[in-house]
């Protein structure tokens, strides 16, 4: 599994919690993987483009799973938070994890002359379902986040605790 917290292209993070029929979500991803630029968007062209992008992602998060069989989960909320200068939403910022600090402060500055800010976008969202959802399921990234190639899945149950770096169309067991 990737280190944690550390921003990785096409790698998202997603933390999946059952507790009883509630399901809650919690999904951090770079903002490239989201709406394809990793910069503050810089025309309104850009800003529509973040915004409708953030607007799908609240909406469909739910989707990005498929739940055991008779198991419908409804989205009760959601809550996107994207980086500063994305319309309506929190700005995010992520530390990077890198082990020579040197290293880091010559990718910062090249980064800054860049205008490439390596921002992340979270996903909070909390969804009932019709009854406890234990069983197999499956990640569905394809349509909404197509640019996401590998997902470190972390999944919470009664049962326990399950962690791993997986595809993004992989299967699980909650």
């Amino acid at each position: 599994m990737g280190t944690a917290g550390a921003h990785e292209h096409g790698i998202a993070r997603l933390g999946l919690a059952v507790d009883g029929a509630r399901v809650t979500i919690d999904l951090e991803l770079p903002a490239e993987s989201v709406f394809g630029f990793e910069h503050a968007p810089r025309s309104a062209e850009e800003r529509a483009t973040a915004a409708e992008a953030l607007d799908r992602l609240r909406t469909g998060g739910a989707r990005l799973i498929a739940f055991p069989d008779g198991a419908a989960c409804a989205l009760d909320s959601a809550e996107v938070q994207a980086p500063e200068g994305v319309e309506g939403d929190h700005a995010h910022y992520d530390e990077h994890a890198h082990d020579d600090e040197h290293v880091h402060e010559d990718e910062h500055a090249h980064e800054e002359d860049e205008g490439i800010v390596h921002e992340d976008v979270r996903l909070l969202a909390s969804l009932t379902c019709s009854r406890e959802p234990i069983g197999p399921a499956s990640l569905r990234f394809a349509d909404l986040l197509p640019d996401v190639v590998q997902v470190d899945l972390t999944v919470f149950t009664a049962a326990g605790e399950a962690a791993g770096r997986v595809v993004p169309d992989a299967s699980f067991r909650f």
